[in-house]
């Protein structure tokens, strides 16, 4: 009975040992900026973490490494360890941002999990200015964090946060999910030395920028 009982005792202590030894591991999103091996994303997903994997759509997995941190603005940049093979879209960063009025804006959410079938979710809605943050009407999973938020210009103003993820950053309000300005962006990628402003496509139709610009956002595990 001795021995029994301490084998369950020996058992307990293994299991609480590999509780506490085991990094929780976090899924979030990013996008590519600059010369495509930087990932732009935000500083709660990353911070801490040991290791950290991009997944492209369909493609191969890469790591990356935490180049650049920004807490009060909740950003981060990461520098991928390998050129990804897949083609991405240049991406168009409005320093302006969004107008005074309510605007129709998208992004493009990246699935669960990694394999052939999965495919970028488009997710619409509109935006509104906040006094810190931008204010959305848009249904987000967690997961979809770190997703760049496009205007109808096919640009990108701002970072998409959930509400759960804005709220433990910034002191907004409200039940609607939100996004990092388009301003707080830039100056990240200014203090990084990353240059991320080149000149629009103005010739891609909206599904053909979806299509291509699909490729520039993925999915990262920190863990």
């Amino acid at each position: 009975m001795i021995k029994v009982i301490g084998g369950f005792f020996l058992f307990g202590v293994l299991l609480v040992m590999l509780f506490f030894n085991t990094h929780a591991t976090l899924l979030g999103s990013g996008f590519l900026v600059g010369d495509g091996t930087h990932v732009l994303t935000y500083h709660q997903l990353v911070k801490e973490k040991e290791t950290l994997t991009v997944k492209f759509p369909n493609e191969d997995n890469i790591e990356a490494e935490i180049v650049f941190l920004d807490p009060a603005s909740n950003l981060a940049i990461l520098k991928l360890k390998d050129a990804p093979k897949v083609k991405r879209q240049t991406l168009v960063i409005n320093q302006n941002g969004l107008g005074p009025k309510s605007e129709s804006v998208f992004t493009l959410g990246y699935p669960w999990t990694n394999t052939l079938q999965d495919q970028h979710v488009l997710i619409e809605g509109s935006a509104n200015i906040g006094s810190i943050l931008i204010k959305l009407n848009m249904a987000l999973d967690p997961v979809h964090s770190g997703s760049p938020l496009f205007n109808t210009q096919q640009e990108v103003v701002g970072m998409v946060l959930s509400e759960a993820h804005a709220k433990s950053a910034f002191p907004v309000k409200g039940t609607n999910n939100f996004a990092i300005p388009a301003l707080l962006l830039e100056k990240a990628l200014d203090a990084a030395r990353i240059n991320a402003t080149p000149a629009p496509d103005t010739n891609l139709t909206r599904q053909a920028f979806i299509s291509k610009s699909r490729n520039n956002i993925v999915l990262i595990e920190a863990r």
